[in-house]
């Protein structure tokens, strides 16, 4: 029995030495590689696509000061800012801007996800959730016609408050209050210019439009949503290319183009103590403030 404990005692004084042994040899490679790994995941949470960008071939070295920074080598450098414009973010170069965005550096410096992150926390909660399911709808379809996204929100927001099943005394219906006969003109007039409705293209996929997976038997009521949102924003652009302005397309949007058009020709106001305007610019307003 002494013997065994003997025999036990000198196999875990030798493991021990072994272990003391590695350590000795390795520690300062452990250590790299221990400081590797953190600065990596450190990297990926600040540029979760850094890695993914076909041009980084190599990174040049892990510095040993105490910064302790990855260091892409000068000539592979890139501006990760115009990475984002030009492959990752909505692009609206030729969108005559609304009533108070400056410019497009906000939709040009960040990823599509940011944007649509960014414009729902400007919303009140009590909007948020209805408005979480069309932000991204109306991004990408104001990005086909080139129309002024935070317009077409503004307005879906005063119009339905993001509630498709809205509908109005006069008979107008979703989210972007669309009434019946208006609906079939336009649709008439763009199918008479040779275009097709984003549904209606052989590439169509719905998924891409709703931060959730549809299911087939919910794509038919999505897809009525889709045409309800392109409508109302084939709409909005046409009056913008008519009366030159997005105040007076506003108003033209709820009053009719007809009654702006009339005011406008015997020099009358447009748009003064009007609470529908007032509205879409409020919401505008808050928007652009808190993105």
């Amino acid at each position: 029995m002494e013997m065994i404990l003997k025999q036990i005692n000198t196999a875990a004084t030798a493991e021990s030495e072994s272990v003391k042994s590695f350590w000795v040899h390795y520690s300062k490679e452990l250590l790299l590689l221990i400081l590797f790994v953190v600065i990596s995941f450190a990297v990926l949470a600040q540029y979760p696509t850094m890695f993914l960008i076909d041009n980084i071939s190599s990174l040049d070295k892990v510095s040993s000061d105490v910064s302790k920074k990855i260091v892409l080598k000068k000539s592979e450098k890139i501006n990760l800012k115009n990475v984002v414009s030009k492959t990752m973010s909505y692009s609206y170069q030729g969108t005559q801007l609304g009533f108070y965005l400056r410019d497009l550096d906000f939709f040009n410096s960040h990823s599509k996800l940011d944007v649509e992150n960014k414009i729902l926390k400007s919303l009140p909660r009590s909007l948020g959730k209805k408005a979480k399911n069309y932000v991204r709808a109306v991004l990408k379809i104001s990005e086909k016609h080139q129309v002024d996204p935070i317009w077409i929100l503004s307005v879906m927001w005063t119009e339905s408050s993001f509630d498709y099943s809205a509908k109005s005394w006069a008979g107008a219906r979703g989210l972007m209050q669309i009434m019946p006969e208006t609906r079939k003109f336009i649709y008439k007039a763009y199918k008479t210019s040779g275009k097709k409705l984003l549904v209606e293209s052989a590439k169509f996929n719905i998924n891409e439009y709703f931060p959730y997976r549809v299911l087939g038997k919910y794509k038919k009521s999505h897809t009525r949503k889709l045409v309800n949102i392109e409508l109302g924003v084939i709409y909005l652009k046409t009056l913008l290319n008519s009366f030159k302005n997005h105040k007076h397309a506003t108003v033209a949007y709820n009053m009719g183009p007809g009654w702006t058009r009339g005011r406008l020709r015997r020099n009358l106001p447009v748009g003064q103590k009007n609470k529908y305007l007032d509205k879409v610019q409020a919401a505008y307003k808050q928007i652009v403030r808190k993105i």
